[in-house]
């Protein structure tokens, strides 16, 4: 089969490959907002739950158990 033309892609496969790529960038940014506007904001790895409870008084850091050596 020879080709006709020196271009890669005829006019109507690049046409439609626009439309694809403005579809899929469509697609996510509604999909990304959609997803932001139901979901509530972000607190951190911890959650509204660290925030909950009162630190101890007196107690600055917490420090490791020593544990019995082993052997």
């Amino acid at each position: 089969m020879m080709r006709r033309s020196e271009q890669l892609f005829s006019a109507a496969e690049r046409r439609v490959a626009v439309v694809a790529l403005i579809l899929t960038v469509l697609v996510t940014v509604l999909g990304l907002t959609v997803g932001q506007s139901w979901s509530p904001p972000s607190l951190g790895p911890y959650g509204s739950d660290a925030y909950a409870v009162a630190a101890s008084p007196g107690i600055l850091d917490a420090r490791p158990v020593m544990s019995a050596p082993t052997g």
